[in-house]
């Protein structure tokens, strides 16, 4: 692990990957984010859950939580936590419920769930984040705790997610720390826009169009958007990422009871395990699903969707905690390939994009979305499209639900 780490600190692009470069950011909103390499520094950190009622220091509490941080360098740090698991679920709750109505979380209030949430997960090691100046994380989280959306948390100064690059995996043996095969660095998109039976997604096609570089990208919308599209196209080594733009359905009872809907129909997710099989030896770099709580999943597929893309061979994996509003997410999208085309490392682009709605450079101007170089992320809204998005994206709600699980390089 030591050596895994030291590797990384040398920046080396074409050495062991895990290398997610810092962006330094000035609390001053109007300054754009920047790519600040010499700030890099990374870290592993271990979070595990334990049962243990009547082995804790008071009866209010009835579980360990122990934090482990490993970085490139220096002493590992670890606390442990005393909790009461009917509270951590109430506050989580509670965050969740405040996310969902788009309210303010309150952060400058030590008692509001995402600052209760914080101290509890990282506040042990607090002094130690910031007195090491460490950047990145590959957070190796415990069962059940994927549902936590970090980025929302506060240490009522910045938010998790607007300080830290990151990217959580169930556990570091799943993690390929190899370094990564050179592809054709194709793209292939695929996107559904209308269904029967269930809602249409206007921006579906406006968002095939415009994620990735059009020279290096297939695209394939409703009818063209099949079973076989997905699994023999995603399947040839030409292709590096996959992104997919729909419906998702995740119910408990694995893979196969949960469905993504392509054009012509519901696809199982089980599916998906074919993949594997296909790109033997030459793992797919990133599949994106943009589309509803497609990384949250159940004791059978613990991430969801997106769970399931990397148990099917795939490095990395994009997916959602709730409900997302469409109108954000295909520009959160457009914006996060922005970076991902320029050689931004995927944990980055994802800090980076998150840094861009926080502090209001993603803004409605007429009927269009601007990003933070006043580039056009979508074009066309409708007035009801506008409307949603009139107040400004700055809310957790917009950004902080879209997580990157597996490898953050």
């Amino acid at each position: 692990m030591h050596v895994f780490l030291e590797k990384c600190r040398r920046l080396s692009f074409s050495s062991i990957a895990f290398i997610a470069i810092s962006f330094s950011l000035a609390p001053a909103r109007a300054q754009r984010p920047f790519f600040d390499s010499s700030r890099y520094n990374p870290a592993v950190l271990h979070i595990y859950f334990t049962p243990a009622e009547g082995r804790t220091t008071s009866g209010d509490v009835d579980a360990f939580l122990d934090i482990t941080l490993i970085p490139a360098s220096g002493a590992v740090e670890g606390f442990r936590a005393e909790l009461s698991t009917t509270t951590f679920r109430e506050q989580l709750r509670k965050l969740y419920r405040q996310l969902s109505r788009q309210e303010s979380l309150n952060v400058e209030d030590p008692s509001a769930p995402s600052r209760q949430l914080y101290e509890l997960i990282f506040g042990g090691l607090a002094d130690v984040l910031l007195r090491d100046k460490i950047t990145t994380l590959l957070i190796s989280a415990d069962r059940g705790l994927q549902a936590v959306p970090f980025a929302a948390l506060s240490d009522g100064q910045r938010f998790f997610g607007d300080r830290f690059a990151f990217a959580i995996t169930p556990s570091l043996a799943l993690m390929d720390f190899n370094k990564q095969a050179l592809n054709q660095d194709r793209l292939l998109a695929l996107g559904a826009s209308k269904f029967k039976g269930l809602a249409e997604l206007p921006l579906v096609p406006q968002e095939i169009r415009r994620i990735g570089d059009p020279r290096k990208k297939d695209q394939y919308l409703n009818q063209e958007f099949t079973l076989d599209a997905l699994l023999d196209k995603a399947g040839d080594a030409r292709y590096d990422k996959v992104h997919i733009a729909t419906h998702a359905e995740f119910k408990p009872g694995g893979p196969a009871a949960s469905r993504l809907y392509s054009g012509v129909g519901a696809i199982s997710m089980q599916e998906l395990s074919r993949l594997r099989k296909k790109r033997q030896g030459v793992p797919l770099d990133l599949v994106v699903f943009s589309a509803c709580r497609t990384a949250l999943g159940d004791e059978v597929a613990e991430l969801g969707f997106s769970g399931l893309a990397l148990q099917a061979g795939a490095r990395s994996a994009i997916g959602t905690l709730w409900y997302v509003d469409d109108v954000a997410t295909s520009a959160y999208f457009v914006l996060l390939y922005h970076y991902l085309e320029q050689g931004v490392l995927k944990a980055n682009a994802m800090q980076l994009t998150r840094q861009a709605f926080l502090r209001g450079q993603v803004r409605l101007v007429a009927d269009q979305l601007l990003g933070p170089e006043d580039q056009p992320l979508l074009t066309q809204l409708t007035l009801a499209q506008q409307r949603r998005v009139s107040q400004g994206l700055e809310n957790p709600f917009y950004w902080s639900g879209i997580s990157l699980l597996g490898a953050p390089w």
